[in-house]
């Protein structure tokens, strides 16, 4: 499968997460169609232009199946809603 410039893999942005962060990036979460299937893609993109310009997506990106998805989902909503693991008095937790 070619990659890269050229390349439609009909992006479908379901959600731009603004982070104080990470100044000048919006995290975007997507659906899009990659390995023959849909998968879950997050990307950066960059706001603010770098050095050299450039704004857009950064290089890499991240791509998940939809199990592998809804156990990220799982996962996250687990550590949000558990004060102790944000409570940095205490250190890290072991896993």
């Amino acid at each position: 499968m070619k990659r890269g410039a050229g390349v439609d893999y009909d992006n479908r942005v379901v959600s731009k997460v603004e982070s104080i962060l990470n100044p000048g990036k919006s995290l975007h979460v997507m659906t899009s169609k990659s390995h023959g299937m849909r998968v879950l893609n997050i990307r950066m993109n960059r706001i603010t232009p770098s050095s050299t310009g450039y704004t857009g997506y950064t290089r890499q990106g991240f791509m998940l199946t939809r199990e592998e998805a809804r156990a990220l989902k799982n996962a996250l909503v687990e550590m949000v809603d558990d004060d102790d693991l944000w409570d940095d008095d205490d250190g890290v937790v072991p896993l």
